[in-house]
């Protein structure tokens, strides 16, 4: 077992601190709208300059190139022991549409949001998204990016067979590319 310690500076992006939704979705363009919460654990209020820029991330998760889109520069004053909000938006054309396999590619971006305190970087935080458009009719099902998905599921148990209930992260993996394979693209645990 191990335990995982992140150390941050006094005013830092809140743990799970943006939130990130999509509006007005379609083949030609998306709304990017970010929600950054900054707790200001310092003694002293602060004023506090956010960059935000978005990239495309490959299949493995990584950075393809340079950002496709730089998010306005906020700067938002903090009071001592409070928390902040910035919010901003903006618009990229021609989207990666997130959908599930088989038919559609589960494509990501990032959106890297850097701190400045007097000019200088005091934090960085990585939020991982999808854009896609949902749609649930009552009588037609789900639609993802205007395609109807059909739900194939099954009931995952915590075991891993004959390696028992300790748990493997590969062989989980394992369990799920092979669920994938087959068609399967919604779980529910027990």
């Amino acid at each position: 077992m191990f335990i995982l310690i992140i150390k941050t500076n006094p005013v830092h992006v809140g743990q799970w601190g943006t939130f990130i939704t999509t509006d007005d979705v379609s083949i030609t363009s998306a709304t990017i709208n970010l929600e950054i919460n900054i707790d200001n654990d310092s003694k002293t209020d602060e004023v506090i300059k956010t960059i935000t820029q978005i990239f495309v991330l490959d299949a493995y998760g990584n950075k393809t190139g340079k950002a496709i889109a730089d998010l306005k520069p906020v700067e938002t004053s903090i009071r001592a022991g409070k928390r902040g909000k910035v919010e901003s938006s903006i618009t990229i054309k021609n989207p990666r549409l997130w959908g599930p396999p088989l038919t559609q590619n589960p494509n990501h971006y990032l959106a890297e949001t850097i701190l400045f305190l007097n000019g200088k970087s005091i934090d960085t935080y990585k939020t991982r998204f999808g854009i896609r458009t949902l749609k649930f009719d009552p009588d037609k099902g789900l639609f993802i990016n205007c395609e109807h998905i059909s739900i194939k599921g099954l009931n995952q148990h915590h075991d891993l067979g004959v390696l028992g209930a300790a748990f493997n992260i590969r062989a989980a993996e394992r369990q799920l590319e092979i669920l994938r394979e087959m068609g399967c693209n919604a779980i529910r645990t027990s």
